[in-house]
């Protein structure tokens, strides 16, 4: 018989409690998290929510300053640039070697057959949007998935796994850009997102995260 999976750490459950509250945006960017009140709350000790804290920053989804505490990420000019340079160097260099894997490589630039789980994620994406306008949540994890089955389409597991590692951090980026990006809009900009890929290559990836950096920036730089 096979054994019991071991029950979650109770800093393992906090942490997940915490991420989801955030990630719903039930607790805004730059809301303080008091370590008195997250203890009450959860029903654990202070040292089981300050470790449940360093889980969170390890994610980038918490900011911990000395003498001033824990609080939700909000996302800053700077960071956003820099998570685009670190997407960018991964799903470009993805799609690059994806590319040439698959041969058609032309004077014209690249021209492949994107994979079936690619065209499967988007399917995805777009049946969320369509039937489920307003889950926000849903809609970005089907975002998320996106974009990694275009990473893992590459074959290469250190950036699939590097890739993956940024699934909160982006979670968040997208949750902050939810004024900017209607269900309807979302969707369409996928489609022709992966039609760009198919043409293009990674001139189209860095194109499409160019552009969601440019949204998020004009939002905190109006």
């Amino acid at each position: 018989m096979p054994a019991n999976p071991p029950a979650p750490t109770a800093v393992a459950t906090v942490a997940g409690r915490l991420r989801e509250q955030i990630l719903d945006a039930e607790i805004a960017p730059g809301t303080p998290l008091r370590e008195e009140a997250l203890t009450a709350e959860h029903g654990v000790n202070r040292h089981t929510v300050r470790a449940a804290l360093r889980v969170l920053e390890a994610e980038r989804l918490v900011t911990i300053e000395p003498y001033r505490g824990a609080r939700v990420r909000a996302f800053a000019a700077a960071d956003v640039r820099a998570l685009l340079e670190y997407r960018t160097a991964l799903e470009a260099e993805a799609v690059r070697l994806f590319g040439e894997r698959m041969r058609g490589v032309t004077d014209a630039g690249i021209a492949v057959s994107l994979p079936r789980t690619v065209v499967e994620a988007n399917e995805r994406l777009r049946e969320v949007c369509r039937s489920r306008p307003h889950d926000h949540r849903g809609i970005e994890t089907a975002h998320a998935a996106l974009h990694h089955a275009l990473v893992a389409a590459a074959g290469s597991p250190r950036i699939t796994e590097a890739h993956a590692r940024l699934e909160s951090e982006l979670l968040l980026f997208l949750n902050q850009l939810r004024p900017l990006l209607p269900a309807d809009e979302m969707a369409d900009q996928h489609d022709r997102f992966l039609e760009a890929v198919a043409r293009r290559g990674e001139e189209a990836v860095r194109e499409h995260l160019a552009h969601s950096a440019r949204q998020l920036i004009g939002l905190l730089e109006p």
